[in-house]
């Protein structure tokens, strides 16, 4: 059975079979040189990558151990991986292959991984015995989706709906916030057309934008016209897309955009007459929320709020009556996650528990034994289980955080990577994570305290 270990960087061996390199090479020191030659400029940006932000522990290499009495390990998965780590401690094995001006990067490089250097990585390690296995798992990642079996890469929108989701930008993209909108009014569609580059592409137009009765406002998509009038001409550009009746090189240009939009008829965009005085988001007007949006002139900026930087939401409803937990809900509002990610995830984990606790105490759910003996899970499935009986919370909400308990949950606030970031000294809390933790837990902390 293959098994989790660290194996040290100079015990690893690349492939010599490596898909990568057109043909299987005799050494060590020729694989080397093929991979770096076939790489080239991205080796050296992989390697400044691993330099400035580490290895991606989520990404683990996958090894065979060899049979000879000189135990090595062959890399069957992370062979790029590998050779940028091997290039950082000693450049000069790749330096024949690349450009002097990239040579000349990964020396700088070097310089300072000498200053905290990745000696030893987490690998799966699978026996010889066992490497057809190994080899299929590896074509799994490697061949494409597979009808879902292997990695399925995301498309332009879901990468925006990720960034956006995880605070990485303030807003979708214009064609995000369309495809939002119209599946909004229309629910999601079925069509596995990947529109939402040639989407952006056609809204970026200004003669577009106007003809459809929209304008921007700090990245933002707003319309003065009502939901019904304003989804007309959108809806018939989704459709067109996802039907293929248009495809990019119908609108490659501003010219060919504007000649596309000339083509619809007056029922295909809003009615001028029925135009309203101020501006709305687009995306709040399927969810009658239709809150007005003061356009600035055109020349001054509008200013975004800057996202958020805490672990803990200041507005959340939560207002401890113990000082010391009142205490820790307040640090935890003003600790910047991206600056201090270890002690933001171990004040969360502790504020979690001592929520719990509170509740359990506080409504007799356990007897003191209990509560010291169980561990935070039958806790927090006993107030969860409470909350729900009691009608404070939702079935949803405690469906949701039961699979929190459970460990089950898709997202971050899973209760095992809660435990993780405390004791296991490989798990890295991401500020991200630490965020969409909070966020996923706030009503029920909200319902805790309330």
């Amino acid at each position: 059975m293959p098994r989790l270990t660290d194996i040290s960087v100079s015990d690893l061996l690349l492939d010599q079979k490596n898909a990568r390199i057109g043909d299987e090479q005799p050494t060590q020191q020729s694989t080397i040189h093929a991979l770096a030659s076939q790489q080239g400029r991205r080796l050296v940006k992989l390697a400044e990558n691993i330099v400035t932000n580490g290895l991606d522990p989520a990404q683990l290499f996958t090894v065979v151990a060899t049979s000879d009495k000189k135990r090595g390990y062959i890399v069957l998965e992370g062979n790029r991986r590998t050779l940028a780590l091997k290039a950082l401690e000693t450049p000069t094995i790749v330096q024949s292959a690349l450009q002097p001006g990239d040579f000349k990067k990964l020396l700088t490089l070097a310089d300072r991984f000498t200053g905290s250097p990745i000696e030893t990585v987490r690998c799966i390690l699978y026996d010889p015995s066992e490497q057809s296995t190994a080899v299929d798992f590896v074509m799994s990642r490697h061949g494409g989706a597979q009808e879902g079996v292997g990695l399925v890469e995301w498309d332009s929108d879901e990468k925006d709906r990720f960034r956006v989701r995880h605070g990485v930008s303030a807003v979708r993209a214009y064609s995000g916030q369309v495809l939002d909108f119209i599946d909004e009014l229309d629910g999601s569609s079925d069509t596995k057309a990947r529109i939402s580059t040639t989407l952006q592409r056609i809204l970026k137009s200004r003669p577009v934008q106007q003809a459809l009765g929209l304008e921007v406002s700090g990245g933002e998509l707003v319309t003065r016209y009502p939901v019904d009038e304003v989804a007309k001409g959108l809806r018939k550009v989704v459709d067109d897309l996802r039907s293929q009746r248009v495809k990019v090189p119908q609108v490659y240009d501003d010219a060919l955009r504007q000649k596309y939009i000339g083509t619809f008829s007056a029922a295909d965009l809003p009615d001028p007459k029925t135009k309203l005085t101020e501006p709305t988001r687009l995306t709040d007007l399927p969810k009658g929320t239709a809150t007005p949006v003061t356009t600035k002139p055109k020349r001054s900026k509008t200013k975004l709020k800057p996202p958020r930087t805490s672990v803990a939401t200041s507005d959340a409803k939560i207002n401890p009556s113990p000082q010391r937990i009142n205490t820790v809900y307040n640090e935890l509002v003003q600790l910047n996650a991206d600056t201090y990610p270890n002690a933001g995830s171990v004040l969360f984990r502790v504020f979690v528990e001592l929520s719990v606790d509170d509740y359990v105490t506080r409504h007799t759910l356990m007897t003191e034994e209990e509560r010291r003996n169980n561990p935070l899970a039958k806790r927090l499935k006993a107030a969860n289980d409470h909350l729900r009986d009691a009608g404070t919370i939702a079935p949803g909400l405690h469906k949701a955080v039961e699979q929190v308990a459970n460990s089950k949950h898709g997202l971050a606030a899973g209760l095992t990577t809660l435990n993780q970031y405390v004791h296991n000294s490989y798990s890295f809390p991401k500020p991200s994570e630490l965020r969409t933790s909070w966020d996923e837990l706030q009503p029920f902390l909200e319902a805790i305290w309330k």
